[in-house]
């Protein structure tokens, strides 16, 4: 099927967007001045959003902060701005007030997972495959060190923990006793588990190699969590 002009324009400029927001973490000035280039209207929020995002990054998060809340008050669906603004209260020394973004993050990409049914039996089983690749790839050593450890799929975090300031858009988690705890420290048992959030993998990552990547890549690092590793001892092991 051809794709009329007004669709594959709005395509277009939703790739430009989105690669200015990658752009903002390393050079906020070269992202605002890509987003002047694009000529928007200064009303638009997608505009507004980017620049607030590239303030906060560049000049902080108080001047940052009324900005994204004009965005919300607009529009409370906005929940890219809802993610921004908790951010903002985080680096503010603000925890209820971040919490309560992140919330409404949560409930917001909940309510577009039911209209969009982004994540179906096939993705699912993507995510699982990719994730005993993963697990198959390992030392042996490591391999059996980490047998009672359960792997299992969720579609997004739950409210309970983003309440406690967990971050509801996370790719995966590791929770339970690590493995210094199991060993050493003769905690009493309970069950540790890798859990992988299939909602916000396939949003995040819609090419399918992409996807298998970051499944690898998530558990992997889990993994090193488990075996208490810092981003350096991650990478030591291979896990990166």
């Amino acid at each position: 099927m051809v794709k009329d002009d007004e669709t594959q324009s709005e395509e277009e400029l939703a790739e430009q967007l989105g690669a200015i927001e990658e752009m903002l973490a390393d050079d906020p000035d070269a992202a605002m001045e890509a987003l002047d280039a694009l000529g928007l209207d200064p009303e638009d929020s997608a505009d507004r959003y980017l620049r607030a995002a590239g303030i906060w990054l560049r000049d902080g998060a108080e001047e940052a902060e009324p900005l994204l809340k004009a965005l919300i008050v607009e529009d409370p669906s906005f929940a890219d701005a809802h993610y921004a603004l908790a951010g903002v209260y985080e680096d503010l020394g603000e925890p209820i007030l971040s919490a309560r973004h992140m919330i409404a993050v949560l409930a917001l990409d909940a309510a577009e997972d039911e209209e969009t049914s982004a994540v179906g039996e096939a993705e699912e089983a993507k995510i699982v495959a990719a994730a005993e690749a993963a697990l198959g790839s390992l030392p042996e050593e490591l391999s059996e060190r980490l047998g009672n450890v359960a792997v299992v799929v969720e579609t997004r975090p739950h409210w309970d923990i983003v309440a406690d300031g967990f971050d509801p858009r996370a790719l995966g988690m590791f929770e339970g006793p690590d493995d210094y705890g199991q060993r050493v420290l003769e905690i009493a048992p309970m069950t540790s588990r890798i859990v992988l959030y299939t909602a916000n993998l396939v949003v995040s990552f819609a090419d399918p190699e992409e996807l298998e990547e970051e499944v690898r890549v998530t558990v992997l690092h889990e993994i090193g969590h488990y075996f208490g590793l810092d981003e350096d001892g991650v990478a030591e092991l291979g896990l990166e």
